[in-house]
């Protein structure tokens, strides 16, 4: 991604296979993007369901390589799936939408935004289980913006026009992306 590289890793100690996501080094001398990384660790683990990735680990030592690790999603992300398998009926695009909503409700309960809901940020394991990934650029409710005045961030094409606008955003941004989501995998396009 634009933010970090992703790796699959071994837990020596759990025996289990984690993802490792690792801050880029031209990002790392950056401060607003040590924060954004923070912010995504600390937004995801207090966040527990069965939607949500999970997060076991986070580092983000001045010296070291700061990076976050979770769970590995053995699937595709739901970008990947349209793009190889034609949705035939709507009824699957609102099953699908509703596990990114029920993600979206949980986080919401927390105070936490997500700010980029696109297809490319949902993943699909090969049980079939939705999860809602890369809270990048989440924001805390309760916590000062830490972007600049007037910076886009996310994808244009899922965004709910206060956020283009550079407004006041809360729970009703990361609903107008899900509609959107929800359009594209009824629609096609």
């Amino acid at each position: 991604g634009g933010m970090a590289v992703v790796y699959r890793g071994l837990d020596r100690s759990l025996k289990r296979t984690v993802a490792v996501k690792i801050l880029h080094k031209h990002l790392a001398d950056y401060q607003e993007a040590r924060d954004r990384f923070e912010r995504e660790a600390q937004a995801v683990a207090k966040l527990r369901h069965e939607n949500i990735l999970e997060i076991f680990d986070y580092s983000a030592k001045v010296d070291s390589e700061s990076y976050i690790v979770t769970e590995f999603i053995d699937g595709q992300t739901l970008k990947q799936f349209i793009t190889e398998h034609e949705i035939k009926y709507p009824e699957v695009g609102a099953m699908i939408t509703v596990e990114v909503c029920r993600a979206l409700g949980h986080a919401h309960s927390f105070g936490v935004l997500h700010r980029d809901v696109k297809p490319e940020n949902v993943m699909i394991r090969n049980d079939g289980v939705i999860k809602l990934t890369d809270f990048g650029i989440a924001q805390m409710l309760d916590h000062h913006r830490l972007t600049v005045t007037g910076q886009l961030l996310g994808s244009p094409a899922y965004m709910a026009p206060e956020q283009v606008e550079g407004g006041k955003l809360d729970f009703r941004t990361d609903v107008f992306a899900a509609g959107v989501v929800l359009y594209q995998l009824c629609c096609g396009e």
